[in-house]
């Protein structure tokens, strides 16, 4: 028997096999032509439905990615990295410790405005200004008599800002970050910016929630000033009585307003007579009120520090370097005090 016709007598019985396979035959055998033609269309089907069932389960096994988990002991930083690039989803890595403090990875440094660490918040400028009044009288509002404690009041805020944000940052230090897995580096990063973002809010907020209730505390149980800029006094019937300065502060009170006052004069001896208005500089009710709403503008200027300490009869003018106005990035010469403690 030739080739040829073995394989057309394979196909013959192939193809006769498939015509008449029949997986579900009844019990007992049934000749009945109906009921063995819908059993071989039932094997029929039942083939079909089985090859593409496989078909279908050989190609989602083939296409699917199988998880292997592989162990690595103590990897180092550069190991983790590596891994992390190729395998960002399924890469898990235990901490050995869960918990770390904030200083052993995040180190901030801070910088004050550069009048922190300038001639006028020196003891030796203070001292000046207060021995350059000389004997004679000045009113209460004069800016020769009030500027001595201006400018002690802007070197404890220096201070007081310095001793607050190192305090604040001993606090900060010790915290804790938390983490049973290593935090992806990209992650990391945006906590610790958001760290250090909720740190610096919470602590400006604080420091300035604390001067306002000070100011509004003073101003709420009408306290007399000590250099007397709120109030005058005067006897009455043997009695020392109080008065609101509304007149030198124009149509403002102090008893109703903290925040009256004007650029600070210099008067001529004994009189009323303005010889002089520094620049930038408030006279107001209450020293810190008024340095918060004074700017120093005049203090960049070293025409403007020759001519103040041209008043002061007390002292020889002293050799005192007038700010850096090429240091200022954030601010300028008109930012007022107060602008500048918001943005401790």
């Amino acid at each position: 028997m030739s080739i040829k016709v073995r394989i057309q007598l394979i196909k013959y019985k192939s193809k006769d096999y498939l015509m008449n396979c029949n997986l579900f035959s009844s019990i007992p055998p049934t000749n009945d032509q109906h009921k063995l033609r819908n059993q071989r269309i039932s094997t029929r089907l039942f083939i079909i439905f089985l090859a593409l069932s496989l078909t279908i389960l050989l190609l989602y096994t083939s296409l699917i990615d199988i998880t292997q988990t592989i162990n690595i002991k103590t990897p180092t930083i550069q190991q983790y990295s590596n891994l992390y690039s190729t395998y960002s989803q399924t890469l898990k890595c235990d901490c050995a410790q869960i918990s770390i403090s904030y200083d052993k990875f995040l180190d901030i440094k801070y910088t004050f405005h550069h009048l922190c660490n300038s001639d006028f918040v020196s003891q030796k400028w203070i001292n000046y200004l207060f021995n350059s009044r000389g004997n004679i009288f000045l009113l209460p509002y004069d800016f020769r008599e009030t500027v001595p404690f201006t400018f002690q009041a802007l070197t404890t805020f220096c201070n007081l800002a310095d001793q607050t944000i190192s305090n604040r940052l001993t606090q900060f230090y010790s915290n804790q970050f938390i983490s049973a897995f290593v935090v992806p580096l990209e992650t990391f990063q945006l906590q610790a910016d958001s760290f250090i973002t909720q740190f610096i809010l919470i602590m400006t907020n604080d420091f300035l929630l604390s001067l306002s209730t000070i100011e509004q505390m003073t101003q709420s149980n009408a306290l007399l000033s000590g250099k007397i800029t709120n109030y005058g006094i005067y006897v009455y019937n043997g009695y020392l009585r109080l008065y609101p300065y509304i007149y030198w502060y124009g149509s403002c009170s102090c008893v109703s307003s903290a925040t009256c006052g004007y650029i600070s004069p210099i008067y001529r001896d004994n009189s009323n007579t303005v010889v002089y208005s520094v620049p930038g500089m408030i006279s107001g009710c209450f020293i810190v009120r008024s340095l918060l709403q004074s700017d120093l503008r005049c203090f960049y200027n070293q025409t403007c520090i020759a001519k103040v300490e041209s008043y002061f009869e007390g002292a020889s003018p002293m050799n005192v370097t007038s700010l850096d106005q090429a240091l200022l990035t954030t601010f300028s010469i008109n930012s007022t005090v107060e602008d500048i403690l918001n943005s401790l």
